[in-house]
């Protein structure tokens, strides 16, 4: 049978220099249905947008299945049912910040569709994850394929990690973004924990990208592969699109100490005046200004808060994104 090619659903932001937040709640389902992770008996490949971020969802109907993988999205409020027919819930319940839509990522063998594609250039800030309820109950007591994580002593250093790649111009960054969404490896197990609520997960090292792509690894495995469910959920994902050149640290740009305390320096090496933010990794600007050329400026960090924060830097002509650490 052949594979249909799609793009059937778009909710798009207009794409500028800002930040842009891509959360889920405006993609469309038709009741009853709670969720949609493809179009059932219709072997396709299906691209839906919403911000500037694009999803691939494969449905897969060869040798008289049908299965899917990549993503889908859902709203779906059941935290009781921990089997496989539950496959489209998040333990939560509901999205980030009590919000009704969220993603749902389904790995495939097919690691094009476990993919993030961004319409153009995008400056990474963060995302929200969380597990499944399927995944969750079966980490936590396992099933027929899948073992409790511990084991019966609760002492077997078992692990389900999500990473993250960034991806510029078809080559990967060097930088890889690992998140355990559950962890038994401590040598008190007191502190062994399965994700069971929203968790900030912090992308900017990954800096400018194209596009991202996930893989998910479990200490459950058989010769034929994990035996975890591979699941997670995922809402609010935070960055910011650029069309602009890139400049580079020969356009005389220069901010010190690293990391910052109570004040930041930035400086401007160059015959042309620039413009400049300091943001949150979720977006938010925490302090914007000019910055004459040959110009020098002390700014004050005193009041934020410990943790990373994104430089916007602009000249009109091209533009540049630096990490701020404190």
């Amino acid at each position: 049978m052949k594979k249909i090619t799609a793009f059937i659903v778009a909710a798009c932001l207009a794409i500028s220099t800002s930040a842009q937040i891509t959360n889920f709640e405006a993609l469309p389902l038709l009741s009853p249905a709670v969720y949609w992770n493809g179009i059932q008996g219709l072997d396709s490949t299906i691209a839906f947008q919403n911000g500037s971020a694009m999803f691939i969802n494969d449905r897969d109907t060869s040798m008289g299945g049908d299965t899917w993988s990549g993503w889908g999205y859902s709203d779906d409020t059941d935290t009781s049912n921990g089997t496989w027919t539950n496959e489209m819930s998040a333990v939560t319940g509901k999205g980030h910040n009590n919000s009704s839509k969220y993603a749902v990522a389904y790995m495939g063998y097919d690691s094009l569709v476990n993919k993030i594609k961004f319409t153009t250039h995008a400056m990474m800030g963060s995302m929200y994850v969380t597990n499944s309820t399927y995944g969750y109950k079966t980490i936590r007591d396992g099933n027929f394929t899948s073992k409790k994580f511990g084991g019966p002593s609760g002492n077997d250093p078992d692990f389900f990690r999500l990473d993250i790649t960034g991806w510029f111009a078809g080559t990967p960054k060097t930088d890889t973004v690992h998140f355990y969404l559950a962890d038994y490896r401590f040598s008190n197990n007191a502190n062994d924990y399965i994700i069971k609520d929203w968790t900030l997960v912090d992308l900017s090292v990954l800096g400018p990208v194209d596009s991202l792509t996930y893989n998910l690894v479990s200490s459950d495995n058989n010769s034929f592969g994990m035996l975890t469910p591979s699941y997670f959920c995922m809402d609010d994902l935070n960055y910011v699109i650029e069309g602009l050149e890139e400049l580079t640290d020969a356009d005389g740009i220069k901010i010190y100490p690293v990391p910052v305390n109570d004040y930041a320096m930035i400086e401007n090496n160059t015959n042309t005046n620039l413009a400049f933010t300091i943001n949150a990794i979720n977006g938010q600007t925490i302090y914007s200004s000019a910055l004459n050329k040959h110009e020098t400026k002390k700014v004050n960090t005193g009041n934020m808060a410990p943790g990373q924060y994104i430089i916007r830097i602009d000249n009109g002509e091209k533009v540049t994104f630096r990490k701020l650490i404190k």
